[in-house]
C-alpha cells in the first residue's frame, strides 16, 4: 500500500495494488513524508470508494469519532440488506461530533418526525438507539432523543445516494450552480477543499432528495429564521435565489424552515472567506 497524502498523524490516503485510491487508518501512519510504501500490519482499517469532496473534512473531525461511526456503520451494515454509501462513516462521524458541540453549549433541534421515522423505518430507528445508547456511554453525556431520527436519516439517505449513482453525478452540477451563485453574490471563490463547504454539500444533497420526495423539515424555529433573515439580509436573498433556482430547474420550493437551514450554511461560507470584511 502506497501512501500518497498524510491527512493527519493517523490518517492517509493511499494507493493500493490496482491503483485504486483508498482512506487508510493506522496508528502514526501519517508522520512519515509521502510518498512511500505502508507496511500492511500497521493498517487497522481501510475505506474505499470515499467522495473526495469528504477526504478533507477527516482532519476535523476527532478520530475517536470516526472509530465510533465505523462501528456503527459495521452493525448497520449487519442489520440492513441495501448497500450504504461508502462516505457515511465521515459524514455520520461529522454529524455526531457536531451533535456533542450543541449538547455542551446547551442548543437543540426538534425532529417533529421522529415518530414518523419510528413507525415507518423501524430498522433505521433500532441502529439509532443503538448508536445514541453507545455515544451516550462512551462520552458520558445525554443527548436528546430527536438525535435518532437525525441518525436513521443518514442512514436512509445514504442508502438512496449508493442506488442511484446517475442522480448524483446530476445533483454535483446543481451543487456546483449553486456554489456559482454564492460565488457571484458575495464576489468570493470557495474553496472546495473547505470543511464548511463540505457540510454544506451534505446539506444540499439531503435538501435536494427531500425536494424530491416532497418533504421539508418542519420545527418551532422561526423565531431563528426571523433572526437570520433580520440580522443577515444578504444571506437571506441568496437563499431566495438558490429557491428560485431549484424550483425552475428541479420543480422543488422549499418553505422558511428550509431557507433557515441554507442562511445558516451560507452564513458560515461566508465568514470562513470574510466577506464582512
Amino acid at each position: 500500500m502506497k501512501v500518497i497524502k498524510n491527512i493527519n498523524n493517523n490518517v492517509s490516503v493511499c494507493q493500493d495494488s490496482t491503483g485504486a485510491q483508498v482512506v487508510v487508518f493506522g496508528k502514526g501512519i501519517g508522520f512519515c513524508k509521502p510518498p512511500y510504501e505502508l507496511p500492511m500490519a500497521k493498517i487497522q482499517r481501510t475505506f474505499y470508494d470515499i467522495d473526495p469532496i469528504y477526504i478533507q473534512m477527516i482532519q476535523n473531525i476527532p478520530t475517536e469519532m470516526i472509530e465510533l461511526s465505523a462501528q456503527v456503520i459495521d452493525y448497520a451494515r449487519s442489520k440492513v440488506e441495501y448497500l450504504l454509501n461508502s462516505s457515511i462513516v465521515f459524514t455520520l462521524a461529522d454529524h455526531l461530533a457536531f451533535a456533542i458541540q450543541r449538547y455542551q453549549k446547551g442548543l437543540s433541534i426538534d425532529m417533529p418526525i421522529y415518530y414518523d421515522v419510528k413507525s415507518l423505518y423501524e430498522k433505521e430507528y433500532a441502529i439509532g438507539v443503538y448508536t445514541l445508547n453507545l455515544i451516550n456511554h462512551k462520552f458520558q453525556i445525554q443527548l436528546p432523543r430527536d438525535e435518532i431520527t437525525s441518525i436513521a436519516l443518514h442512514l436512509i439517505n445514504s442508502a438512496a445516494m449508493a442506488r442511484n449513482s446517475e442522480k448524483k453525478q446530476s445533483n454535483k452540477a446543481i451543487i456546483a450552480h449553486i456554489k456559482h451563485l454564492i460565488e457571484n453574490k458575495f464576489h468570493i471563490e470557495i474553496s472546495e477543499d473547505d470543511f464548511n463547504y463540505s457540510r454544506f454539500v451534505s446539506h444540499l444533497q439531503y435538501l435536494l432528495k427531500r425536494g424530491e420526495q416532497g418533504k421539508s423539515i418542519s420545527s418551532e424555529n422561526y423565531k431563528l429564521y426571523q433572526s437570520m433573515k433580520d440580522s443577515f439580509p444578504d444571506c437571506y436573498q441568496c437563499a431566495l435565489k438558490i429557491n428560485e433556482y431549484l424550483h425552475q430547474d428541479c420543480g422543488f420550493t422549499f418553505d422558511e424552515e428550509e431557507l433557515l437551514y441554507l442562511m445558516m450554511h451560507i452564513n458560515r461560507l461566508c465568514v470562513r472567506e470574510d466577506c464582512y470584511r
